[in-house]
């Protein structure tokens, strides 16, 4: 799913953000309907350097970044584009009287709705796309807010994508830290190798022991393995990231505390 770059074809009203990039392309050249500096925030925005796809991202949530990291840890999700326009303007406004909601204007011209998160997979029937909206339970139970989600499920059952509202009941601070903790592999320049990984998590896992803090089960795998400290972390955070080593997210992830994992907590 990709919108054409032509700005001839839209609304002469959206021509100047459709010349800009916005909305349009894919990958590293997508460029999200809205950024960070356009929405007022409550200190919960944030712009996230991309891993896979090497681009800034936009997010207006914490709720949008834990999603965000979720989906970027999974090894066939080949492109994430976060604020997603519907720039087929006439047809949301025909959804809209349908089903009884007010569209949304700036001024007196019609705005896109947005997705926040259009995801493309690689899977078994070849790539694959679906959309994702979050929103916090409250906002979920919310009728108006109901009322605007069906017009993006509707659109997208037209498309042939898949739409799902996330259940952000889960995502809190602590899933939010413990996935910038492991993701931080990246910030500081790991570079891993299949071989090195998969022998890291062997010798972590023989280690494992769930009385024991985070800093001596990695102070003795680097021991054993002639890493430096700072390698081993890291190879843990990346190990962590990847789900080669089973953390869980749902209790912090800190060196001076014992590591619990995914299997352990359940």
């Amino acid at each position: 799913m990709e919108w054409p770059t032509t700005s001839d074809l839209y609304l002469p009203h959206l021509s100047a953000r459709i010349r800009r990039g916005r909305g349009i392309g894919i990958g590293e050249a997508y460029v999200p309907w809205l950024k960070v500096r356009d929405v007022p925030s409550r200190g919960t925005s944030s712009i996230v350097q991309g891993i896979n796809v090497d681009r800034s991202f936009h997010f207006l949530s914490k709720l949008e970044v834990t999603y965000f990291y979720l989906q970027e840890r999974k090894s066939n999700v080949i492109d994430i584009r976060e604020q997603f326009p519907i720039l087929d303007i006439a047809r949301t406004i025909e959804l809209c009287s349908q089903f009884g909601v007010q569209h949304g204007y700036r001024g007196i011209y019609p705005e896109p709705f947005t997705i926040d998160f259009l995801i493309t997979e690689n899977t078994t029937n070849g790539v694959q796309y679906k959309a994702a909206s979050i929103k916090t339970p409250e906002d979920a139970n919310n009728p108006r807010v109901k009322l605007r989600l069906a017009i993006e499920y509707e659109w997208c059952r037209e498309q042939s994508i898949p739409w799902v509202l996330i259940d952000t009941s889960l995502f809190n601070d602590i899933v939010l830290e413990n996935l910038r903790f492991l993701r931080s592999w990246f910030r500081h320049r790991y570079m891993p190798s299949i071989q090195k990984t998969n022998t890291f998590a062997m010798s972590f896992m023989n280690n494992y022991s769930r009385n024991v803090q985070l800093v001596e089960l990695l102070q003795k795998t680097a021991s054993q393995l002639k890493l430096e400290f700072s390698v081993a972390a890291d190879a843990f955070r990346y190990c962590g990231w990847t789900n080669q080593l089973p953390v869980s997210l749902h209790h912090s992830i800190s060196f001076d505390k014992p590591l619990v994992l995914s299997n352990a907590a359940n």
